[in-house]
């Protein structure tokens, strides 16, 4: 016998979370089904100031605010750690919400599961959903098995498929597909301890460094945690990494592990900072993880979060993506359900497609070699130069703090100017102007 719920969200992690509060809230009945007993670690630490006002709508922030280390910036360097530019979202955002957060996942989804439960969702951890059966338009059934393996089955009007990188339902409807225009790349990361922080790092920014090459086509984050932890992790060319398999491997019982540590001993700007370090656990592995899934939604299903669709981490955009996306499906949704109006759906799915496609945008112009690289954009803010050039850049530093969902023709427009640098005086009428007084002080003097 089937236990009947107006909707069931697969997946636990912030898109589920998200997806499951605000449908409770409004009123439906919701079943979250999540195969892990959470908390459990996993990566993606850093958050964009534009979350601050999906948190705050969800409920969390003043949880937030006491339990986590902030983020006013980001920072990007070059392996050698002559070059480095210093992006600071005060420079745009003149609230509160400019000062983001990075934090350990392990405790953000459990805070964001338990607000699910706490504002009226049915949360069912340990249970792994096994098959989803979606051949009637007016309802879908979900085949379950509990963590004692007893098999479970649920019947709603609708599914919500939020199972992350699992990809679920894309991969039952076989509508998974690779994005053409990200080279299939592995990450690997873990925490350290007792690193010597770089002034950037103390101040919160998360650094991104480029190891160069096109071989590589790789970089390095370092996300400084609270307890004095430090995420370090490494992005790199699929094709590079199975090379390096062949090698490494005679010698490595775990090449992988080795390739890690190998890529960070390549760049003296990560050796400055973890030359007494040590790592606290082991290193986590996620292999060709661009992708996404063809067919969003339906009568009876819809996909959101990583279970739609991935790009790269290296602009910290996939949280954002996910809980933002989720509450515009969640609207969208409602009006489906109470009315039949597909509308708000479409609308929510078009503005999806439109940050995806900039972010997109946005993350091949940090592999692309025809654009300029973004170490060397230029200094702080004591800086005549930067001044200038920040002044022509404003829109971009909007992009960076995560405004995707409702600007996105004009953003990539503003990007085109890092394919040619003589471009950049087309783009000022884009651009806020910028008074001395609104740029002393953007963030902190690094010098």
């Amino acid at each position: 016998m089937s236990k009947l719920f107006d909707i069931i969200v697969i997946g636990g992690g912030p898109a589920g979370s998200t997806t499951a509060t605000f449908l409770a809230r409004k009123g439906y009945q919701v079943l979250l089904l999540e195969k892990e007993k959470f908390p459990r670690e996993h990566v993606g630490e850093s958050l964009l100031p534009f979350c601050y006002h999906v948190l705050k709508d969800l409920g969390v922030l003043s949880e937030m605010e006491s339990r986590f280390s902030r983020k006013p910036g980001v920072t990007f360097g070059n392996s050698t750690g002559e070059n480095n530019s210093h992006w600071c979202f005060r420079q745009e955002i003149k609230d509160d919400s400019y000062l983001s957060f990075h934090v350990r996942r392990a405790e953000f989804d459990d805070l964001l599961l338990k607000n699910s439960r706490k504002n009226g969702a049915t949360v069912q951890e340990e249970t792994t959903v096994l098959k989803v059966d979606l051949s009637s338009p007016e309802k879908a059934i979900v085949y379950a098995e509990s963590p004692d393996g007893n098999a479970l089955q649920y019947e709603a009007r609708m599914v919500i498929d939020a199972s992350g990188q699992q990809t679920f339902l894309a991969r039952q409807l076989k509508t998974r597909r690779p994005f053409e225009s990200l080279a299939p790349r592995a990450a690997y990361s873990t925490h350290w301890g007792n690193a010597e922080l770089s002034p950037e790092l103390k101040a919160g920014h998360i650094k991104i460094i480029y190891l160069g090459g096109a071989e590589k086509a790789g970089w390095i984050w370092m996300i400084p945690l609270a307890g004095g932890r430090l995420s370090v992790g490494l992005a790199i060319n699929m094709e590079y990494a199975n090379r390096q398999r062949r090698i490494l491997s005679q010698e490595h019982d775990n090449w992988q592990e080795a390739l890690y540590f190998q890529e960070l001993e390549s760049s003296p700007a990560v050796q400055e900072i973890l030359a007494n370090a040590s790592t606290l656990g082991s290193v986590n592995i996620n292999g060709d993880f661009s992708y996404y899934s063809e067919e969003k939604w339906g009568s009876n299903f819809a996909i959101v979060g990583d279970a739609s669709a991935f790009l790269d981490p290296v602009f910290s955009s996939g949280i954002y993506l996910a809980i933002k996306g989720a509450q515009l499906v969640v609207e969208g949704i409602d009006q489906w359900l109470r009315d039949s109006h597909q509308e708000g759906i479409e609308k929510a799915y078009t503005d999806i497609a439109g940050a995806y496609k900039l972010v997109e945008k946005l993350i091949n112009t940090y592999y692309d070699p025809s654009y300029i690289q973004w170490d060397a954009l230029g200094g702080i803010s004591t800086s005549s130069d930067f001044r200038q050039t920040e002044s022509a850049f404003s829109l971009v530093h909007l992009v960076l703090a995560g405004d995707f969902f409702t600007n996105y023709d004009r953003y990539q427009q503003a990007l085109e100017m890092f394919r040619d640098p003589n471009r950049l005086e087309q783009f000022k009428h884009l651009a806020h102007s910028n008074t001395a007084a609104d740029l002393e002080p953007i963030c902190t003097d690094f010098s």
